[in-house]
């Protein structure tokens, strides 16, 4: 075997390097990281999808906190949402496509959000306290075929009392 490095040689592991640099590039964006939001009355956007967490809402009474969320779909295809799109998390509390989440909307007759539509989700989460249970996670998933990609609220009780 010869030290030699021949030119043909040369332009094809150029290339190949070239190719590795430019996927490993593409590849930092594929983490999943989640916009997270600290406040009731904020907004997220993921996957061309914007939501606003615009009211809470917890009933000592029942026992039950309801997120008021507002999505509207900047995609070019409709959004399938149901409770599957949904999770609410605290310190011993999941609720995630069980019978402690209920999913109510007032503005669609069916579950799909099509392109440039505004529908509102009033999401109530059975069991939970969000002023005493806290920190609440409310997470909204807009496409369950991408899970890793979800708009998050982290809500401590201080937050949630600046809300009301």
């Amino acid at each position: 075997m010869t030290g030699e490095f021949s030119r043909r040689s040369f332009l094809k592991y150029t290339a190949l390097t070239a190719v590795v640099v430019a996927g490993s590039s593409l590849l930092t964006g594929c983490g999943g990281d989640a916009p997270v939001q600290r406040a009731v009355g904020t907004s997220n956007r993921v996957l061309k999808v914007v939501s606003k967490l615009e009211q809470v809402e917890c009933d000592a009474a029942s026992d039950t906190t309801t997120f008021k969320l507002v999505v509207t779909n900047g995609r070019n295809n409709a959004l399938e949402v149901t409770k599957a799109n949904f999770a609410v998390k605290a310190d011993r509390y999941l609720a995630y496509q069980n019978d402690k989440l209920q999913v109510t909307s007032p503005d669609a007759l069916s579950h799909q959000v099509k392109k440039n539509e505004t529908v509102t989700y009033f999401v109530s989460a059975k069991g939970l306290n969000a002023l005493t249970d806290g920190p609440v996670t409310f997470t909204f998933y807009p496409d369950l075929e991408y899970s890793e990609f979800s708009a998050n609220w982290e809500l401590t009780a201080d937050a949630l009392k600046s809300a009301t």
